[in-house]
């Protein structure tokens, strides 16, 4: 009997980890739902799945606002497996974060997220989906870092998120998981096109990084995307309620 194609909803896949899960889902032969910001995502993106024998939607439009919220809810009427990848960063010094930057990571980086896995979560149990759920986090939801408050705050927040969704959606046969990256790469180079002042301090920053990895070096996209992937996977039906964390040993202690 032929299995039916699942479905797999991922937000933020316009580019970095997000285009590539979307991508090896593609490739593992998923159905698509992704969720963009801009028009111009769904053309360049559309390019690169076409290759791939599937069906692809995309949602344009922002996760901050209750309205798009809803129209997902009215468009999709089932999943199997969703991917909560979108985030928003912020990178200044806890005395100078806005009330705008506050609100904007938390509807984002949380409440999104609470949102979208309530909707789907519910929609699984009513067709009977023991679908999976996969929040990607960070290393920054595991240990605090400086001039990152508000982004650990949300991140640590979506640990405890993580943990008690697995709790109350076990008996459903849903399982939901984080994927904890530190800094990844796509290349293992910096941009040339990038002007020279500006490689030297981006490289001067990853080497700062990197030496705090006793692996000494970053993992990919792909990687991570792979990571993902394995967590829906049959692979994977023991894990719920867990962290997976590719960060190269930087949390294990100094």
């Amino acid at each position: 009997m032929k299995t039916k194609k699942q479905i797999t909803l991922i937000s933020g896949a316009r580019r970095g980890i997000g285009k590539e899960i979307a991508l090896k889902f593609a490739k593992e032969n998923h159905d698509l739902i992704l969720l963009v910001r801009k028009n111009d995502d769904v053309k360049k993106l559309s390019q690169e799945l076409k290759k791939f024998k599937i069906h692809c939607k995309f949602i344009v439009g922002d996760l901050k606002d209750e309205n798009y919220l809803k129209k997902i809810e009215k468009k999709i009427p089932k999943i199997n497996n969703l991917i909560n990848n979108a985030a928003l960063p912020n990178s200044k010094h806890f005395l100078n974060v806005s009330k705008k930057d506050f609100d904007d990571l938390v509807s984002v980086n949380l409440r999104a997220i609470f949102k979208l896995s309530q909707i789907f979560s519910k929609k699984m149990i009513q067709k009977n989906i023991n679908g999976s759920i996969v929040n990607v986090s960070s290393q920054l939801g595991l240990i605090g870092a400086y001039n990152r408050t508000i982004y650990c705050m949300t991140k640590f927040g979506l640990e405890g998120l993580t943990k008690s969704m697995a709790m109350d959606l076990g008996k459903y046969g849903i399982r939901v998981n984080t994927v904890c990256p530190t800094k990844t790469s796509p290349t293992k180079v910096v941009p040339s096109k990038l002007p020279k002042f500006k490689r030297e301090k981006t490289l001067k920053r990853l080497n700062l990084i990197k030496s705090k990895i006793p692996l000494g070096k970053f993992s990919t996209t792909k990687q991570i995307a792979s990571i993902v992937y394995f967590l829906t996977s049959e692979a994977s039906h023991s894990i719920t309620g867990t962290s997976i964390v590719s960060d190269g040993g930087w949390t294990a202690g100094k």
